[in-house]
């Protein structure tokens, strides 16, 4: 059963369209840059631990793009907007770390743009999280008697 992109909920097409900005400016060479001497290098997002948060941003897109077109072939149990706004956290900081941590370079233009199009994959997500109405998981849940002393 085919799905008409515009006839998902806003934040799911935001989120959509984040994500997919978001693996394509991944491979600019800019994401940092640094200067010797009058030469100019960059490096794109699939380096250190950046490549683990370019992943779970994709992962994020996928969870999404799955929940809008597929809902009927997920599991009902697994909260699956919880799972997108989780990936996409985590994912933006690594981003993010990895390009202010890098020694001697600077964040280029394609890291900036980045940043904004993971910030909005996770803002996109936490509002779809937050108007589908599911709950956090009760991690302590049956664990009600005090610790033994």
């Amino acid at each position: 059963m085919a799905v008409d992109f515009k006839a998902l909920n806003k934040f799911d097409q935001g989120a959509l369209i984040a994500g997919a900005l978001a693996f394509v400016l991944s491979f600019f060479e800019r994401y940092v840059s640094a200067s010797i001497g009058s030469f100019t290098v960059g490096a794109n997002a699939w380096h250190s631990y950046a490549t683990l948060g370019v992943l779970l941003v994709i992962v994020s897109t996928a969870v999404v793009a799955a929940k809008a077109f597929a809902k009927e072939s997920l599991p009902a149990e697994v909260p699956w907007n919880l799972v997108a706004v989780a990936t996409a956290g985590v994912g933006t900081v690594l981003i993010v770390l990895r390009a202010l941590t890098v020694s001697g370079a600077s964040v280029g233009w394609s890291g900036w743009l980045l940043f904004v199009a993971t910030i909005a994959l996770t803002a996109f997500t936490a509002l779809a999280f937050k108007e589908s109405g599911e709950k956090l998981p009760d991690l302590n849940k049956g664990n009600d008697a005090p610790p033994a002393a």
